[in-house]
Parts: structure tokens; sequence; C-alpha cells
């Protein structure tokens, strides 16, 4: 499989010295994606210091909260327990990245945030049996038999061309905010990541940071995650690529 790319990735740097990143992911496999990655985007990792994605699976204590909150929370929903899927989604893929490469790691969203708006698709039980899961693989650094369909977007070859020829633009996450009900509170996590991103950079000045977040938050013609950090007073550039095939 190839694919011909278009000129700018979903990478933006964030101007400061040393610089850090903002790079848009996707919920799906990541053998179907990071082979197909920019050079840019491969480097701008690679030269990172800290690495923070949305959640931290690597954090005992943000699985602890995490749990804590589902315990309190009713009523409680049961579900199966097979969430078998292939490979690990990018996210994941890339944070076990960081682990081997020594990185710091983090996360920018909030336990309870995890828990209000993905706690009811199962019940502690099981919720207990899919972070064990987690753990263990984080550990161990392997996710090639299974994943949390919960936590995957329906991955079609058309969703996954149109990541890697970078066509997601505000048009398309305009038009999917307005199908689905995935988006409905993407405004409060743009604030929530922002405010997040925005203190971390203010913290330190010396660190390289490489930001990982679904790709619907840098898109679409409300406030996105990129206009907020510019109120913030961050100047962020997005990178283009020149090469002709990947």
């Amino acid at each position: 499989m190839s694919y011909k790319t278009c000129s700018c990735t979903y990478l933006w740097r964030i101007e400061r010295s040393p610089p850090s990143y903002i790079f848009g992911t996707i919920h799906v496999s990541h053998e179907h994606i990071w082979p197909y990655i920019s050079k840019e985007i491969r480097q701008a990792f690679i030269s990172s210091t800290h690495f923070y994605g949305e959640f931290n699976p690597t954090d005992d204590t943000y699985w602890y909260d995490f749990l804590r909150c589902i315990a309190n929370r009713t009523p409680r929903v049961e579900r199966s327990t097979d969430y078998s899927t292939q490979g690990a989604l990018l996210d994941m893929y890339l944070i076990m990245e960081a682990r081997r490469s020594n990185k710091t790691t983090g996360g920018l969203e909030t336990p309870e945030y995890l828990c209000e708006h993905k706690g009811m698709l199962a019940n502690l039980k099981t919720w207990m049996l899919i972070v064990d899961k987690i753990k263990n693989r984080m550990k161990t650094g392997t996710f090639e038999n299974e994943t949390l369909n919960n936590f995957e977007m329906n991955e079609t070859e058309t969703l996954r061309k149109m990541y890697v020829c970078n066509e997601f633009d505000d048009e398309y996450i305009d038009n999917l905010e307005n199908s689905t009900k995935v988006f409905h509170d993407i405004e409060q996590r743009d604030e929530n990541i922002s405010r997040r991103m925005h203190s971390l950079l203010k913290k330190s000045k010396k660190n390289r940071y490489f930001f990982a977040v679904g790709a619907g938050h840098l898109f679409g013609t409300r406030k996105n995650l990129i206009a907020r950090l510019t109120t913030y007073g961050h100047k962020l550039t997005r990178l283009c690529t020149y090469q002709n095939l990947i």
C-alpha cells in the first residue's frame, strides 16, 4: 500500500527555543499509519524530551483515580469484556515508543474526564480487567493482539487514506461535528487541553514537548485547539512536507 503525500502535515511547531510540537493523531491501528508518517513528524518525535497524550496509560495513580471514580458512579452498565482488535492504536504506540526512548510521559486530560465520558461503556469489574490489560501491555511494550474497541474509530481504508494524505480540514471536521455525537464536548476538551498545554509550556522553556491529540482538535471553524493556544500568546506554524511518495 502506498500513498501520495499532500503538502502539509498534522504537525504544528510551537515557536520557542527549543521548539515544541503538536501532532494530530487518529484512533486507528498504528501499523496502518506510522510507516507512512513523514520524516518531519518522526524527527520532531525523536528530538522531544517530553511526550504528552490525551491521557497517560503509564501512570498507576491515573488508573487508581479513574477506577475510584468509576466505583462511585451509578448506575453501571453491563458490557462484554471482548475487546479484541489488531494492533495498538497510534496514540498507544507513540506513548510506548516514548517510554522506550526514556522520555518523560504524561496526560493532558484528567482521569475524572475519562471516567465521566467513557465510564458508562462498562461496569467496574470490566474496567478493572481492561485497566489490568493496559497496564500489563505498557510494562511489556506489547499490544499486538488487542486494544480497546471502545476507544477506536470505525477504521476504514478511506479514513486511513484521508489521514495519511493529510486531507482532514476544517470543512471535514465541521461535517463530523454536525453528524456524530463523538464531538459533542469537543469545545470543552479544546479548552481543557489548551490550558494544560499552556501551563506545561509556561512551566519550563527548556523542555521539548511533543503533544499528541486527536486531529479533530486541530481543525474546524469553531475556536479549536490551535486558535485557543494562539490566544494564550503562542505562535504556531503548521509544517509541510514535499515528498512525492511514501
